[in-house]
C-alpha cells in the first residue's frame, strides 16, 4: 500500500470539509501540524480533520 501525496491528502480534507462543514468565510485557520491535519476554529470550537495517510479515509475531532 502506497502513503497517499500530499495533493491527495489536501484533496479529501478539503472535500470532506465542504461536504460536512460547508466553506464559512468566519472559519480561523491554524498553521497545519502535519501535512495530512487540517485545524480551524469555528464558533468557539476547534476542529481537527485527519486524513490516514494509506487509506484516506478523513476522521474530525470537535474540541471546546
Amino acid at each position: 500500500m502506497k502513503i497517499l501525496t500530499k495533493a491527495q491528502l489536501e484533496e479529501r480534507l478539503r472535500a470532506y470539509y465542504e461536504k460536512h462543514y460547508g466553506e464559512n468565510d468566519t472559519d480561523v485557520w491554524y498553521e497545519p501540524p502535519a501535512t495530512n491535519v487540517w485545524m480551524f476554529r469555528r464558533e468557539g470550537k476547534i476542529i481537527v480533520l485527519q486524513c490516514h495517510i494509506l487509506s484516506g479515509e478523513v476522521t474530525a475531532q470537535t474540541k471546546e
